[in-house]
């Protein structure tokens, strides 16, 4: 885990990690966008009791980045001190069709390669700082959904009152 970025991301939280539990009210959307569980959370807290509802899971000991993801519906909620790794891996396992449909919570940063490696997909900028897990405060950082899969419209009916929604126009 590349310590200046957990430094950075971890300076207002009182802790020094960054697996956080999704917030309650993504993973209640999660559930009635997929109308349940999602079939693979590649960055599961706790195989005996997840925080997202899954049929499937990699835990931190099982690194999802060493697995190929094959699954109709994926929810990643990853350690954001990595996330040069794990959001260009995500869009590789849609691109590649092993998964269908993946819903991703990220930091918002736009000024990174690893953002644009999803630019063209449609997401949605959180309008408020979200409270990960047991965290004493709110993260120091924007959140956003981004949405790769067939129904855009449906992911910003279920998604949209979080935030303002985004299409890209760019060929």
């Amino acid at each position: 885990m590349p310590s200046a970025a957990l430094a950075a991301l971890t300076a207002s939280t009182g802790n020094r990690k960054d697996t956080w539990n999704t917030p309650k009210e993504i993973v209640d959307k999660v559930v009635e966008y997929f109308g349940g569980p999602v079939e693979l959370d590649p960055c599961c807290n706790n195989r005996d009791n997840p925080n997202v509802p899954c049929f499937s899971c990699f835990t931190e000991e099982d690194d999802g980045l060493a697995h190929q993801w094959n699954a109709n519906s994926v929810f990643v909620n990853h350690p954001y001190s990595d996330s040069k790794s794990w959001i260009p891996y995500a869009r590789r396992m849609f691109d590649e069709g092993n998964v269908q449909e993946m819903i991703l919570l990220i930091k918002l940063d736009v000024s990174t390669k690893w953002y644009r490696s999803i630019a063209d997909r449609p997401w949605i900028a959180v309008n408020r700082r979200l409270r990960f897990g047991d965290a004493s405060g709110a993260a120091p950082f924007q959140s956003a959904l981004f949405y790769l899969g067939p129904d855009p419209g449906r992911f910003f009916q279920v998604f949209g009152e979080l935030g303002n929604c985004y299409l890209s126009i760019n060929p």
